[in-house]
């Protein structure tokens, strides 16, 4: 398991999520998204925010708890959502293995955001923003699948491209 802190880690950016002050990474999947990063032109930069987080650490009480409040609250906002519940607020996959990574874009040098109020951005919004740099994702999906990697099925997830790293890629 490789340690990534804030900043440039051989070609690949990180920015671990909030309360994060790293990411885990299996050494396999690091070198797949520099593999990925590799298939894409200057432009694009690959954002590494999340990976393998232990049930158990300091951390696994606030993420229990700001899920519990989360789908509360997710419930009242989007009631006809319910069946999204598991895809937005489980683990997919992050408590088992450093396999499992979420990754942002940067585009000449600017974060995209296509998520701005997190997993509450309406899917009409996050159509539109995914809309405005519809190629730009594209490729990154494309990158990324090339090099073993799998998008994860909901719409939301994969707009914070919550991705699989499943071998025999590259």
């Amino acid at each position: 398991m490789m340690i990534l802190t804030k900043g440039d880690n051989q070609g690949l950016r990180v920015a671990p999520r909030w309360p994060s002050s790293r990411v885990l990474l299996d050494r396999e999947v690091f070198g797949q998204l520099l593999s990925a990063q590799s298939r894409l032109p200057d432009s694009i930069r690959l954002l590494v925010t999340r990976g393998y987080e232990h049930k158990s650490s300091h951390l696994g009480f606030f993420r229990t708890l700001s899920r519990w409040l989360g789908i509360r609250l997710f419930c009242l906002c989007y009631p006809d959502r319910t069946d999204e519940l598991d895809d937005i607020f489980g683990s997919n996959g992050h408590d088992l293995d450093g396999s499992h990574v979420d990754v942002s874009i940067v585009f000449n040098g600017r974060r995209l955001r296509f998520l701005p109020l997190g997993v509450f951005t309406s899917p009409a919004r996050q159509a539109r923003l995914k809309a405005r740099h519809c190629t730009v994702v594209e490729q990154v999906m494309d990158a990324l699948r090339q090099c073993g990697f799998k998008i994860h099925r909901n719409h939301t997830e994969s707009l914070q491209m919550h991705c699989d790293y499943q071998p025999a890629g590259c």
